[in-house]
């Protein structure tokens, strides 16, 4: 088969998935994108032939075009998530100062909800839209800027449809992963939850602020929207209850066992 891109659009659980990828893919070659495209092609490209001829494994945060061929022409797929909790979850992780080159402008210490949503960060609004239709920089806004909302919509759409092998959606994590792994002929996709917020440092969102990330994404709300009754409606039926009944009761008893190795795995699997 092919080798395999996940598509990584930060905040969709995507750590948890890539570490349980990784797990899926051991002992085969892995490239991870760092979000830094034209240091990613550079550092791909240096790779000796040997090397670049083994990897079976992209992740990262890149958009849908990567300027990596090998990784353009893999199986690609993707999780989404509704697009206010998206938001609202980057929000706390930058508040929990998790996000290195944001620590400076907005410290933890200090964190204000009002001014980091009107900071114009790209990773604010419509991401899920922009990785979908963007080559170059993730969060770009290049192309979206040139496109009316309908046509970054219908683009967006078109491209999940049709060059994404599969999605899932963060809400129905398990479900989801149940599918890829049918899909893809995995062994059973076990996992343990990565990256979560500290509830002690929750920040509080009051109808304002949910109301500007609204207003914000009201692309990506549209292709979450129907990229959700898609998966409802032809994706979800598939999955066998009580497979999935049994997958969650060997899920309860390695998560944590999982969640302990993960440091060991990021040492093995680290960018090439």
């Amino acid at each position: 088969m092919k080798p395999l891109r996940f598509l990584h659009i930060p905040k969709t659980a995507g750590s948890t998935f890539s570490s349980m990828l990784r797990r899926q893919y051991l002992g085969k070659g892995h490239f991870g994108f760092t979000g830094f495209n034209d240091a990613d092609r550079e550092r791909f490209e240096a790779l000796p032939e040997r090397k670049k001829n083994r990897i079976a494994l992209f992740t990262g945060h890149a958009p849908l075009v990567t300027g990596v061929s090998e990784a353009d022409e893999a199986l690609i797929i993707t999780f989404l998530r509704n697009p206010i909790k998206r938001v609202q979850s980057f929000c706390q992780h930058v508040s929990e100062g998790k996000s290195p080159h944001l620590r400076e402008a907005f410290p933890p210490e200090s964190f204000d909800l009002d001014a980091f949503l009107d900071s114009g960060n790209g990773e604010l609004s419509n991401l899920e839209t922009k990785m979908l239709i963007n080559g170059a920089q993730a969060a770009s806004p290049i192309l979206i800027d040139k496109m009316s909302a309908a046509e970054a919509r219908d683009t967006a759409l078109e491209n999940l449809f049709s060059r994404v092998y599969r999605f899932g959606l963060q809400k129905h994590f398990d479900e989801s992963l149940l599918l890829f792994a049918e899909a893809l002929h995995w062994s059973t996709p076990l996992y343990g939850a990565l990256n979560k917020k500290n509830s002690d440092r929750k920040i509080e969102f009051k109808p304002h602020h949910l109301e500007r990330i609204a207003e914000m994404n009201a692309i990506d709300i549209e292709v979450y929207n129907r990229a959700k009754a898609y998966f409802y409606d032809t994706l979800l039926p598939r999955v066998d209850t009580k497979e999935l009944a049994r997958f969650r009761k060997k899920q309860r008893m390695v998560s944590s066992p999982l969640k302990l190795m993960h440091r060991t795995y990021e040492s093995i699997f680290r960018p090439n």
